[in-house]
């Protein structure tokens, strides 16, 4: 499988203020040799997609110039206080007006940097191979993100605006979902007590 044969879109969603984080731009915590965000990047470029784009909101300019190396689309998202579901939105709104035509987005959050590329590519076989329109990660039999949504699934994306993201879009289409374990990847941060937690496994 080559990048050039699968018309999938990774979007990346950075735009969130992380309050619970305090001060810290949860972003551009440190993680490895590089931060929260450039280890998605990493792991997405790496993956077999044909875009990587994120969308950032909260801290867009500092943010920017941390990635602006990336080669990676950068998508803005104003109402980015409206939460998850407006950064889907924006995203894959964005997506559209690019000249490839993308048969799916696989959308992945900055905060869960166990995620790796085996991860999203597994997920990506698993959507050219099963025939299912939604591949999500199972979370004690209920789907979240990471997860792939068809391209038939894109206007309704477009619509989303609530902090839900598309748990609400998930649960209403579920016999359409094939569920992935994430084997223990795909815990994420919210405090930076969950970020210190996360460092420790690394060592």
């Amino acid at each position: 499988m080559t990048h050039s044969e699968t018309k999938i879109a990774i979007l990346i969603l950075s735009a969130g203020a992380s309050n619970r984080m305090g001060s810290t731009t949860k972003q551009l915590l440190p993680w490895r040799d590089t931060t929260l965000l450039g280890n998605a990047i990493r792991s997405a470029k790496q993956a077999s997609c044909s875009t990587v784009a994120i969308v950032l909101g909260s801290h867009a300019n500092t943010i920017q110039k941390q990635v602006e190396d990336e080669k990676v689309q950068i998508v803005f998202n104003k109402n980015w206080k409206s939460g998850l579901g407006s950064s889907i939105s924006c995203g894959i709104k964005a997506l559209e007006k690019n000249e490839m035509k993308y048969e799916a987005v696989l959308i992945l959050l900055v905060d869960q940097p166990f995620i790796d590329t085996a991860y999203l590519n597994l997920l990506i076989t698993n959507y050219l191979n099963s025939g299912n329109g939604i591949i999500a990660t199972n979370y004690f039999d209920k789907a979240g993100v990471p997860a792939i949504f068809d391209k038939t699934y894109f206007p309704e994306l477009k619509k989303l605006n609530t902090d839900q993201g598309a748990r609400d879009l998930l649960k209403k289409y579920e016999k359409e979902v094939s569920l992935l374990d994430p084997q223990g990847k795909a815990e994420d941060m919210d405090t930076l007590d969950d970020y210190y937690k996360a460092v420790k496994k690394l060592k």
